[in-house]
Order: C-alpha cells, then structure tokens, then sequence
C-alpha cells in the first residue's frame, strides 16, 4: 500500500511536536516537569502534545522561554511549516 502524504494539520503537529520534544530531550526536562511548570496535570501536557492545536499561547509563549527556542524553531511553530533556505538566510541577513 502507497505511504499517503501527510494533511497540513499532520505536518503542523508534526513541527509542532518535534521542536518541543527535540529540545526537551537536549536540556533533559521529562513530561513530568514540564506539566509541573506549565500548572498542569502530565496527561493534560501529553494530550496537548498530542493535539498541539490545543496548547494555548500563554503556555507556548512559556514553552518557548523554559526550552529556549532559537528564533528559526519560534517561527516554524508560528507558521506550521519549515522554514525556506532562503527564509532563513533572509532572516540572518537582515
């Protein structure tokens, strides 16, 4: 059977998730600690990862400060997409 393209939401959830889980793992912080940190229960924090659609702004603007996003990772959450070579040389250059 033909692997299917993902749908953009996939693909969003996907960037989504991929950011906040690669920096937990590079800084060490279990689900548990971000749960604590956010005021919320690990199975609420889990089913937000989940369903990234759910995560508020306050909370990402939070995950953000705890995980230390660079300003490439910010702006392919913001966008829901990976950013162009040329995005991030015009966005270096600047």
């Amino acid at each position: 059977m033909p692997k299917l393209k993902p749908t953009e939401k996939e693909e969003r959830d996907r960037i989504t998730r991929s950011v906040i889980r690669g920096n937990q793992e590079r800084y060490g912080i279990r689900d548990e600690q971000m749960a604590k940190s956010l005021g919320l229960h690990p199975y609420t924090y889990r089913d937000k990862l989940n369903e990234p659609e759910r995560i508020r702004l306050d909370e990402l603007q939070a995950l953000s400060r705890m995980l230390k996003f660079t300003p490439i990772q910010a702006a392919s959450l913001v966008l829901g997409r990976d950013l162009t070579t040329k995005e991030i040389k015009d966005f270096i250059l600047m």
